[in-house]
């Protein structure tokens, strides 16, 4: 940092200008109220509160994901160790679960797991709270985050929300929190988070359990007005209530507006607006499974279950202590869990994991070539096939056209019941046709560490 240029200067000119910012909060929740989340065509990005000078840790660039995140040094804070699977993170145990709770499995995005665990450690007194995102506050197609003291504020925040949501501006109000605390937050925020408790801040030091979804894709918010706009809706004051996951698994979009509509979309028909909307953090972000929480859980898409509906779960343990809380759940009837084998597991996710530990990486590479700044997360692939780099061809391709303004104005011309249908077999015929590439190498991955470890230069993941 130059004399002249403070922590925020510095945030604003090495993430946030470049168009690196994740969203995550952490700069807004360790500004003592200086900055605010501000919502913008690009996700909510912070901006001076009022007049008050911005003071921010000298060290904020160590705690900003948007700028790095030491994956191998964290993992040896969180865990002890680096992991044996640089694809899926540390694994202690996996499992097929579901609440037993058909109500709460119901709510859910997917069986409710991360739902069903908050009750429960809130009511065994373990937590005293939970920092978890709502939707429908403070307007309707609004999301914030809180945190839940009761039962009841905990499965109101029930389901997937599609769109940026900065959890951690809330630090202020964790640290003042008087009480021990469970965290729900997307890799990003994880990260973060598990960087703050390293440096020892209060607030995320009072966190104990810390879980999370799988995270592949986000979406602007100019999805949602995409596809109002698309149905004749001009306004989204018009919404009364909006839920990304609604109904039986895997869901649909839903929104209900103030004439009595409701404007439903299946959920693979409305990722039709992903190509056109999607962020810019989730295109660089390496981490698909969550890997530094101490349970993940994401969906279980395989043929043999996605008929079943009902909501179907994939659950990673991560550390002694995540698997206790399963464990437990589970043998007072509150979770059903089933071993799953890791490459199951893989199997149903192969397709994103490429995407994250490949593909995010081709990105990057191609982004430092034009002398543009880029995340640093301590690690590498050794190896990145020509093939796959010519598949990353065509998919960065369809994102430069989906995101320039032509392709926005026109995709809202078209009706979901023609363009959802349509993207839905594209989408499968695209993953039929590069899977053999995609696939190909990616149960070998191997890593060049450069971050704290240089002496494990070299990790293989077997999987």
């Amino acid at each position: 940092m130059t004399d002249h240029q403070t922590p925020f200067d510095q945030l604003v000119a090495g993430v946030v200008k470049p168009g690196l910012c994740t969203h995550c909060g952490t700069c807004a929740g360790l500004s003592g109220g200086a900055l605010a989340m501000v919502e913008t065509d690009y996700g909510p990005l912070p901006a001076p509160a009022g007049d008050q000078p911005v003071t921010l840790p000298d060290d904020i660039l160590s705690c900003c994901p948007g700028h790095r995140i030491d994956y191998p040094g964290l993992n040896k804070a969180v865990f002890g160790h680096l992991p044996d699977s640089w694809l899926s993170g540390n694994i202690h145990r996996i499992y097929l679960g579901y609440s037993a709770l058909p109500d709460i499995r119901r709510e859910g995005a997917s069986g409710g797991v991360i739902t069903q665990v908050l009750v429960d450690l809130l009511e065994q007194g373990q937590i005293d709270g939970a920092v978890v995102v709502r939707q429908g506050s403070p307007r309707a197609w609004e999301a914030e985050p809180v945190i839940a003291t009761t039962a009841e504020e905990i499965r109101a925040c029930s389901q997937s929300v599609y769109r940026p949501v900065p959890v951690n501006a809330l630090l202020d109000q964790m640290a003042a929190f008087e009480g021990r605390l469970a965290y729900v937050g997307l890799p990003d925020q994880v990260a973060s988070l598990r960087k703050l408790q390293q440096i020892g801040h209060s607030g995320a030091l009072k966190v104990d359990f810390v879980l999370g979804p799988y995270t592949g894709t986000n979406n602007y918010f100019g999805a949602i007005e995409s596809f109002l706009r698309s149905n004749g809706v001009k306004s989204v004051e018009q919404i009364t209530r909006l839920r990304y996951r609604d109904g039986e698994w895997p869901g649909h979009l839903s929104i209900t507006l103030q004439d009595g509509r409701t404007l439903k979309a299946e959920k693979f028909h409305y990722n039709y607006l992903i190509p056109f909307y999607v962020t810019r953090a989730t295109l660089f972000s390496v981490d698909f499974t969550n890997e530094l929480t101490d349970i993940s859980v994401g969906d279980a898409w395989s043929p043999r279950y996605e008929g079943l509906g009902e909501g179907f779960s994939v659950v990673i343990a991560r550390t002694e202590k995540g698997e206790q809380v399963l464990r437990s759940e589970q043998e007072r009837g509150l979770l059903v869990l089933e071993p799953l084998e890791a490459a199951d597991a893989f199997s149903m996710h192969g397709h994103m994991l490429d995407f994250k530990k490949r593909g995010s990486f081709i990105r990057i590479g191609w982004r430092r070539a034009l002398g543009r700044p880029v995340p640093d997360y301590g690690y590498h692939p050794r190896h990145l096939p020509l093939t796959r780099k010519l598949v990353e061809v065509v998919i960065s391709g369809l994102f430069a056209i989906g995101r320039t303004r032509l392709a926005r104005f026109a995709v809202r011309l078209i009706p979901i019941k023609i363009l959802g249908p349509l993207f839905n077999t594209l989408r499968k015929t695209w993953k039929n046709l590069s899977k053999p590439v995609k696939r190909k190498g990616l149960g070998q991955y191997e890593i060049v560490l450069t971050g704290i470890d240089q002496n494990h230069h070299l990790e293989k993941n077997t999987q």
